[in-house]
């Protein structure tokens, strides 16, 4: 199943003069892709302890984040949801964690052969966090060359730091140090290629607890065995119910063709406020229709932007953000489709002086797109919230709001 509208992403990135530096990715060679779990069931049993996590959500490769909705219960009692993101730096990033696209450190074979699967994966992320009943916070750190060196855990019962000091030629960590408020504990990796498995041996004290994680062809967890000295062990399964590809091909934008025409386009209006200050498009004003997808642009001395709507429906309201609270796991790839190409909005407004960058999705940002007409040009009103877009120095969500009328 594809995760993106193509035509829609497409449309939006063309109406933009500038492309987002952490979107782009090599030219896309065979294999450049990645499936992952959509949907999973986790199964953890030891001893007379029984535990069942249900988790579900999607990448979205505008924001770069993928939003997990995550629910346990345990036969002990526990029964307790929250919402779990883990960001990248770019799409690249996210696939090359099982694909090698670039060198994550020097490698002893050529870093421009030919892409090879990395099984049990390696990891590019930048952090992770958790909201709702469990509150916690995980961000990662890397060297020159890619390498995670460590990272730092915060929840409730106190900060977790990690440091690695010994790497295999993939660049994935096999030896370091933990401290805990409490201890201090050794860590050694090994990775099992052919085996497909993981095996972490932590050492506190007089204690040693080993975990061994065992991943499928394509880098998805599918089981875990713990043990530790004088403890009780443990199984987890990893039951998987849907899966997602993305793909450099699908999500790298194409070269933007020049701003047309040059100076104040008689076509139409687009203008409005951002980040609570006047906007109007002088540069650039002009719409498009591609297929079911309408694209409206422009520019002013300052900023571009953009708006994208998948408007099988008609003229009507479009929402950004609007899956954001669906349940995935409960769509097929005949629902997951539509609900992509009937409501979706894709905007984007982008500083051309500091090239920080801005964007609403069918997954990030809020707001709404009221459509009057589409027929011989696009009209309506708008009125957004952005998210900045990661690794291009925004921070913070941006207002974006007013109407447009343009001729096609």
């Amino acid at each position: 199943m594809k995760l993106t509208s193509p035509a829609l992403v497409a449309a939006a990135a063309a109406l933009a003069t500038v492309s987002v530096a952490a979107q782009q990715g090599p030219a896309p060679g065979q294999g450049s892709c990645r499936t992952y779990d959509t949907a999973v069931t986790i199964a953890t049993g030891g001893g007379p302890a029984k535990a069942t996590t249900e988790l579900s959500g999607v990448f979205d490769p505008w924001s770069l984040r993928l939003v997990q909705n995550v629910s346990v219960s345990s036969n002990q009692g526990a029964h307790f949801s929250y919402v779990q993101v883990t960001t990248w730096n770019s799409v690249e990033d996210f696939i090359a964690e099982v694909v090698r696209l670039k060198p994550p450190a020097t490698l002893a074979t050529n870093p421009n052969g030919p892409v090879l699967g990395i099984v049990p994966p390696l990891m590019r992320s930048v952090s992770t966090t958790a909201n709702g009943t469990l509150a916690l916070t995980k961000t990662n750190s890397y060297d020159s060359t890619g390498r995670l060196t460590g990272f730092v855990g915060r929840a409730a019962g106190g900060t977790i730091t990690v440091r690695y000091t010994a790497w295999d030629n993939l660049g994935r960590p096999t030896a370091g140090t933990m401290q805990s408020p409490v201890s201090s504990s050794s860590i050694t990796i090994a990775h099992n290629d052919a085996a497909m498995t993981e095996t972490q041996t932590t050492t506190t004290g007089g204690l040693t607890s080993v975990m061994t994680n065992s991943y499928d062809q394509l880098g998805n967890m599918r089981s875990s065995a713990a043990s530790v000295t004088r403890g009780q062990g443990s199984t987890t399964t990893y039951t998987s119910h849907g899966t997602a590809k993305v793909c450099l091909g699908d999500t790298k934008a194409p070269v933007a063709p020049p701003v047309k025409p040059a100076g104040p386009n008689p076509a139409g209006t687009f203008s409005g406020s951002i980040g609570g200050r006047p906007w109007s498009a002088a540069v650039g004003v002009h719409a498009e229709t591609m297929g079911p997808v309408v694209s409206v642009g422009g520019s002013d001395s300052r900023y571009i932007v953009s708006i994208a709507l998948s408007t099988r429906n008609g003229p009507g309201q479009y929402q950004a953000g609007s899956i954001a609270n669906e349940d995935f796991s409960k769509l097929t790839e005949g629902q997951f489709v539509p609900l992509i190409d009937r409501n979706s909005v894709v905007a984007m407004v982008i500083d051309s002086q500091t090239k920080q960058t801005w964007q609403a999705s069918p997954a990030s940002g809020s707001g709404t797109v009221n459509l009057a007409s589409a027929s011989g040009g696009a009209a309506g009103t708008f009125a957004l919230t952005l998210d900045p877009v990661p690794g291009t120095g925004a921070s913070g969500s941006i207002s974006f709001s007013g109407s447009f009328n343009i001729r096609y």
